[in-house]
């Protein structure tokens, strides 16, 4: 054999217990990648089933949300609509409230101006009975004068007539005496 040939020879004699150490290790290599990419491609198999499951999961929590919100916005309009209905009710309540402040003022202020003509009422009451007893009194006082004063006037006149009947008595006798004593003459006033 030549010289190329030996040297290829122990070339070869050298690379093959590397080869062989290089292929057992390659085939150490492959069943250890081999296992390992069993447990990883039973993880992924896991995985995906558990990406499955979350994916499902995640769905059902998507619908219990979509639940949740649609139910909270009906709630949240049912509670605006009741807020409204407060509201408005308040405003009513504010608005009778102001309306009954007002009518309580016109209250008071008539209150205030019957206690007024109240007791001006019981002021000319008062002045009425007081006015009512002094008019009493006057006509008590005026009575007694009038009776005094008949009582005096009855004597005037009962001195009256005594007087003219004394007074005509006399007349009747100076009457008497001028008949006899006098002629009959006839005066005329005629000139």
């Amino acid at each position: 054999m030549s010289t190329a040939g030996k040297v290829l020879v122990v070339l070869v004699l050298l690379v093959v217990p590397v080869w062989v150490i290089l292929v057992s290790g390659v085939a150490q290599l492959n069943s250890e990648w081999t296992q390992e990419l069993a447990k990883q491609e039973d993880l992924v198999v896991k995985l995906q089933a558990e990406v499955v499951a979350k994916e499902r999961a995640i769905q059902q929590d998507k619908d219990d949300i979509s639940l949740v919100q649609g139910s909270t916005e009906e709630l949240e309009t049912l509670l605006r609509s009741k807020l409204a209905d407060v509201e408005r009710a308040k405003a009513e309540t504010l608005r009778i409230q102001s309306a009954i402040k007002v009518q309580l003022e016109v209250l008071k202020v008539a209150v205030a101006k019957s206690e007024v003509a109240r007791d001006q009422r019981k002021a000319e009451k008062q002045a009425e009975i007081e006015a009512d007893a002094k008019a009493r009194k006057d006509v008590g006082t005026l009575q007694e004068e009038n009776a005094e004063l008949m009582s005096e006037l009855g004597r005037l006149r009962n001195e009256f007539r005594t007087l003219l009947d004394s007074n005509k008595a006399i007349v009747d006798g100076l009457r008497g005496k001028a008949k006899s004593a006098r002629t009959v003459r006839t005066t005329s006033f005629a000139h």
